[in-house]
């Protein structure tokens, strides 16, 4: 008796233990199904101008979903080196990268890239204004981030200083603007661009090209702006005659792109020719420019009237190597909720590709000049309408330092642009 007593206490027991890991089973369940992803670990890989901005939201985002984040931040060059390495030999660089708009046609091709289309539902697509670059037969492989467009932005007392009361919409018109101003006194040097051995050199040359209603190549990548009559040309000579007349401060040949930004927010310029979509945050905050109650923003000086001006996108997207591919993409979509992308916008300067949130920052007064920005927005055009060719990113390092070797007297208009077309016809010779 004492026996099958001891056996009925013992399966008593066992019986409560087994309900209790069922319990205990059931409640871990229930609880993952708000964060299925709880306790994997990604990596993001970014450059440095998103590193404040994301930094801050990590803790949200970990204890939201329970996936940590380990952030990376590198230099552009170096950022890109390490994700054309990895991917080459088959690793992932990083579960979330940055994924530049000129990437696409090599990482397509190449299929180092996730397809993110089903990560994403039809709302949140028809929503990204700029999805389409990303775009490479059928399959989006990064989501937009920073829709980093140009405009221009001008110091309006310099120009009511020269006397000049219509603003032009005119490239030309614009430099005659600009040698007023110098004559005037109101500006030593008013137009602001760099000119340094640096990518960014290109900017201004690229997006007077596109307003003056011109592109770079034909349809088989053949350069076309040595041509006199074209807008390559002309766009190149408007750079390169401003340096000359000294309407650009001669220190330009050693300006990156930011150098341009800290330079014009401290009033020292009044023409920032092509300046960043996100410079609304700098150039109208008065706690950090001295600009604040006289910036205006105003569409691309053109040619006959007409505007035009390109988008220098970023994304981000997943190696196909990564294996947290699904929490990479809670990551990649929490990144594009409304509320984070207003918070990038304005505190970060971080221009949104979302429709959505544009007209919500516009309707509220958050972006500055919203009016004109969202005039702008419907005059963006792809640099190279057939998608930039896998050798664009040398080439353009190239076409730098060849402005900078013009700048600096070594090589003339012709000359220059000469050899800026003899660099692409011979790397799409060897593509």
């Amino acid at each position: 008796m004492k026996l099958k007593k001891l056996l009925a206490v013992l399966m008593a027991m066992v019986m409560s233990f087994s309900m209790i890991a069922c319990s205990n089973g059931n409640d871990k369940k229930e609880a993952s199904a708000d964060k299925p992803y709880e306790g994997e670990e990604i990596t993001v890989l970014l450059p440095p101008w998103y590193e404040e901005g994301i930094t801050a939201a990590i803790p949200d985002f970990e204890e939201k979903t329970g996936i940590t984040v380990n952030l990376e931040i590198m230099e552009w060059d170096a950022l890109k080196d390490r994700i054309v390495t990895s991917c080459s030999s088959g690793k992932a660089p990083a579960d979330v990268t940055e994924f530049s708009w000129d990437w696409i046609s090599t990482f397509g091709a190449s299929g180092w890239y996730e397809p993110l289309n089903k990560y994403m539902d039809d709302e949140f697509w028809e929503d990204c204004i700029t999805k389409e670059s990303y775009n490479y037969e059928g399959n989006y492989l990064a989501v937009p981030i920073y829709n980093d467009f140009r405009m221009t932005y001008i110091n309006k007392a310099d120009f009511e200083k020269a006397g000049i009361k219509e603003i032009p919409n005119d490239a030309e018109e614009m430099l005659n603007a600009a040698r007023k101003i110098k004559e005037s006194g109101a500006e030593e040097y008013p137009i602001s661009l760099p000119l340094s051995a640096d990518a960014g050199t290109t900017t201004p040359w690229f997006m007077l090209t596109k307003s003056m209603g011109g592109e770079l190549f034909d349809e088989n990548y053949k350069p076309i702006f040595t041509d006199k009559e074209s807008a390559g040309y002309k766009a190149m000579k408007w750079v390169m005659d401003a340096y000359k007349e000294e309407l650009v401060n001669p220190a330009a040949v050693d300006y990156q792109g930011t150098d341009v930004v800290d330079h014009y927010k401290n009033a020292d310029g009044s023409i920032d020719i092509a300046g960043w979509s996100g410079n609304v945050t700098e150039y109208f905050n008065e706690e950090k420019s001295s600009i604040a109650n006289d910036v205006e923003v105003i569409k691309v000086p053109g040619a006959n009237g007409k505007t035009r001006t390109y988008s220098l996108l970023e994304g981000v997207g997943i190696p196909s190597s990564s294996e947290h591919k699904e929490a990479a993409a809670e990551f990649i979509k929490y990144i594009n909720t409304e509320e984070f992308l207003k918070t990038f916008f304005t505190d970060y300067g971080i221009f949104p590709s979302s429709k959505k949130v544009i007209d919500s920052l516009i309707e509220s007064g958050e972006l500055p000049g919203g009016k004109i920005v969202s005039e702008v927005l419907g005059t963006i055009e792809p640099l190279v309408p057939q998608g930039a060719p896998e050798w664009y990113g040398t080439w353009e390092g190239e076409a730098a330092t060849i402005m900078n070797q013009m700048a600096k007297g070594e090589l003339n208009l012709d000359e220059g642009l000469q050899a800026i077309a003899e660099s692409a016809e011979k790397l799409n010779s060897e593509k």
